[in-house]
């Protein structure tokens, strides 16, 4: 299906196809012997071997292209290829930005040839997710799975939606991380606190039980992994979730340092380690021993009137 897709790109590009520096040329003269034609320029150039890379699925390459012929000459036309070389490479944000400047610089005419542009832009919309980042130290470095995304302060920003891990560093502070579900086309707000390294210490806990509440000092701080800067000491720490018997122990937390602590949960004990269900179950096996023989043991007729084989009454079932 992607496929399909970047075949259809390549010849939108094609189409796309005008002079950079102007979105509505006139009509070129034709060649004559005493009027060659006009060399492209170099912009032109950089586009053509854009799209040239676009079909061989090259895409970093064409897009670096495409850059190259921006920076030389801007124009609608390269915003909408470049926006689908970063939709290619999975760079939505990326993508979206340059898309949505198509969308507004472009002429009637040069729109009309994607007739599809609201649709393209709903489907690279649901693919991103808006953050909105606080934080009250200024100059950290905010880091969003793998990359670094900039540093504080960042109010707003656009980013792959999905799951990712949020870290907010800065020299002398204990490290703000949390583990963020991202949806598209969302925003959501996030206020990274920061603690001084000369004040407070990281308490972190992890079960092998994932989704398990944490609470410390009896407030809940969220679900495995979790992590939260206190003051030197003792701290109570209670994991909870539901169908588990809820573990409870101490976290001790020093000045600078990070405590980690793996607390496991135990299942509560099912059916078979109840002591009466045991009973129970020995007595109606004695039952039921006693039956079998009963059954097993042949009569003659003249013991009773009930048929050799048959029992009367419910038989237990367990």
């Amino acid at each position: 299906m992607i496929r399909i897709g970047l075949r259809l790109i390549v010849i939108a590009g094609t189409c796309l196809a005008l002079p950079a520096a102007a979105q509505a040329p006139a009509a070129p003269t034709p060649p004559t012997p005493d009027a060659p034609a006009a060399a492209p320029t170099q912009a032109e150039q950089f586009k053509a071997e854009g799209d040239v890379a676009m079909q061989r699925l090259a895409y970093e390459q064409a897009l670096q292209l495409y850059a190259k012929a921006y920076a030389l000459e801007p124009s609608a036309t390269l915003s909408y290829n470049k926006g689908r070389a970063l939709q290619a490479l999975t760079r939505y944000p990326e993508a979206l930005d340059e898309l949505e400047a198509f969308a507004r610089e472009a002429s009637p005419e040069l729109k009309a040839r994607v007739p599809k542009l609201d649709e393209l832009l709903r489907d690279v919309r649901a693919k991103v997710s808006t953050l909105r980042l606080s934080c009250n130290v200024a100059g950290a470095r905010v880091v969003l799975g793998r990359r670094v995304v900039g540093t504080t302060p960042l109010q707003e920003l656009r980013v792959n939606a999905g799951r990712a891990t949020l870290e907010v560093t800065r020299e002398g502070y204990h490290s703000y991380r949390k583990h963020l579900n991202l949806p598209g086309n969302t925003v959501q707000s996030v206020n990274a606190k920061l603690f001084s390294k000369n004040q407070t210490g990281v308490l972190e806990v992890t079960s092998p039980v994932a989704g398990a509440t944490v609470f410390i000092n009896d407030k809940k701080v969220g679900t495995v992994p979790a992590q939260d800067m206190l003051p030197p000491g003792e701290h109570p720490i209670t994991l909870r979730r539901d169908g588990d018997e809820e573990a409870r122990t101490i976290g001790v937390v020093r000045v600078g340092q990070t405590a980690k602590l793996d607390v496991a949960l135990d299942t509560p004990p099912g059916l078979l380690s109840k002591w009466w269900f045991w009973t129970g179950v020995g007595v109606v096996v004695v039952g039921g021993t006693a039956l079998t023989v009963a059954l097993l043991t042949e009569r003659s007729p003249d013991e009773g009137d009930i048929a050799p084989g048959k029992v009367s009454g419910p038989l237990l079932r367990f």
